[in-house]
């Protein structure tokens, strides 16, 4: 290392801003991005669930009508009305948001990655909910796209909270160092 103050340093460890993984070992990187995945989609489905659930008290199943009955089901979510799909895709928005904040915040790495990753697992669920039953367009264009607006705001969002800051430039004060003329 240079003891020379005009030099800068190049050393990962005093850029925080520097792309990749945090200090330490790869392996532990990796460990924090699977984990941040894992928590995260709970987390987002956790989020879901909690905004869905209203929307059933809205429009309970009838009786005698189960989850696995689909003719049944299809007929029923037909006649939903709108607050209930409404609160549908609230649910299917700020599920991916919570998810890709929780997965970016854990990993603290590759923000916009663990983002999209997230975005890609919550879309593939919605089409997945989507292909089963019919739903409006609507509600169609939301749980395809909104998943990858979500993501990205919430690794943002991750990213702009838990990034250092890099103080600003102070001005060099020659006295400190006597070569004042």
């Amino acid at each position: 290392m240079s003891t020379n103050p005009y030099q800068p340093t190049t050393s990962a460890a005093s850029d925080p801003g520097a792309a990749g993984p945090p200090s330490g070992s790869p392996v532990w990187a990796i460990a924090r991005s699977i984990l941040g995945v894992l928590v995260g989609v709970v987390a987002g489905g956790l989020v879901v669930f909690l905004i869905e659930v209203p929307g059933m008290r809205f429009h309970p199943l009838p009786p005698g009508v189960t989850m696995s009955d689909t003719e049944a089901l299809k007929a029923h979510f037909a006649k939903a009305p709108f607050v209930a799909l409404l609160g549908v895709g609230i649910a299917w928005t700020l599920g991916p948001l919570a998810a890709s904040w929780v997965a970016a915040s854990i990993a603290r790495w590759a923000w916009f990655g663990h983002g999209m990753v997230i975005a890609g697992i919550f879309a593939a669920l919605d089409v997945m909910n989507i292909r089963s039953f019919p739903h409006p367009t609507w509600l169609v264009l939301i749980g395809v796209f909104a998943p990858f607006a979500m993501g990205w705001l919430g690794s943002a969002l991750a990213e702009w909270m838990f990034t250092p800051r890099r103080p600003d430039p102070q001005p060099y004060d020659m006295r400190k160092k006597n070569m004042a003329c």
